[in-house]
């Protein structure tokens, strides 16, 4: 039977891949931002940075404090890739989201598994890269190659999750293929994925079975507590295949961003660690909106290792601020084993 044997969670972002002379950049989309969320509220950008004016933020926007954040981050990932490495799961089951990459408006599944033989990574041409938002395209090595990758799917064991989840009631979406959103600076797997497949698994991924949440679009957003049961469900699933392999279960996305939220962040990796479901499941809607909805990926990873009897390590948690409004993104890095 197979085993789970290393869980991981890992943040994403594009300031992980981008030099912090440049972190900048982004500022401009969050002023152009009239939903920055917070604490359950939506914001734009002057009534944000009212709100948080007493909350000590001068400093953290400092040049020497992006430079001293960004390494600290570069070497979580690094220790994370090294673990990978360590452990050398066979296989892996990777909780992500997208974000109108593949999917659109016209159609967005609240649950989806990709169990296709080939997942194809594929650079933005120079055009599409223009179009991107500020600050997206200079990061996009992080999570795109140079040329078009394609990695290793994994359609047994894919099948079997959606056979399993299925039959625990869980009706999930299935691909084969990527499709298309649309969007024109999008293709290929999101970044989710390709984040993980070239910072976490070193551009040798092993072969793995995207499962695609939809964190953050309205009106069909999984539930925290909707998403640990399907994460336990998914953990069922892969004990109950029947081939003798070793599985790494991965969340990518998180923490709170793109408003930092450093009460908030604590209170989920102090819940994980002590395993306080109740705190976990507990989050209301409002508070899991915009990116730090992608922390749901990481619900749903925990649930999937209950009963594994993996302890969990915090690698680090480096929030990363990058206005006076205290827009930015919370990078943490996580394994169980």
């Amino acid at each position: 039977m197979a085993r789970i044997v290393l869980g991981m969670g890992t943040s994403h972002g594009p300031m992980l891949s981008t030099p912090p002379e440049q972190w900048g950049q982004r500022v401009r989309a969050d002023r152009n931002n009239q939903e920055l969320w917070f604490r359950g509220r939506a914001f734009d950008f002057e009534a944000l940075e009212a709100a948080r004016k007493d909350d000590g933020l001068d400093d953290e926007y400092a040049m020497e404090v992006w430079r001293f954040r960004h390494a600290a981050c570069r070497a979580a990932m690094a220790d994370m890739a090294r673990k990978f490495r360590d452990v050398a799961p066979d296989v892996a089951v990777i909780v992500g989201n997208d974000q109108r990459e593949i999917f659109g408006d016209d159609i967005m599944p609240a649950f989806a598994v990709f169990h296709g033989e080939t997942i194809e990574n594929i650079p933005a041409t120079e055009e599409q890269r223009a179009m991107m938002p500020p600050g997206v395209a200079v990061a996009e090595r992080g999570h795109h190659p140079l040329e078009i990758a394609r990695y290793p799917g994994l359609p047994r064991l894919g099948r079997h999750l959606i056979g399993s989840l299925m039959g625990d009631e869980f009706d999930v979406a299935q691909l084969t293929v990527l499709p298309n959103s649309g969007n024109p600076w999008n293709s290929g797997i999101p970044h989710a994925y390709g984040f993980v497949y070239r910072q976490i698994m070193g551009d040798d991924p092993v072969p793995s079975v995207p499962v695609i949440l939809n964190t953050f679009y309205p009106p069909n957003q999984p539930s925290a507590k909707r998403c640990y049961e399907f994460g336990r469900a998914i953990g069922r699933a892969i004990r109950s295949w029947e081939e003798d392999l070793t599985v790494a279960v991965i969340a990518s996305g998180g923490l709170s961003h793109f408003v930092i939220d450093e009460a908030f962040d604590r209170a989920v990796l102090d819940a994980m660690r002590a395993g306080d479901i109740e705190i976990l499941t507990g989050f209301p809607e409002p508070v899991m909106q915009s990116g730090t909805s992608e922390t749901k990926n990481w619900i749903a990873a925990f649930g999937a290792l209950e009963g594994t009897g993996l302890e969990m390590a915090e690698v680090d948690y480096v929030p990363c601020y990058r206005s006076e409004a205290g827009t930015g993104t919370a990078h943490g890095f996580v394994h169980w084993s």
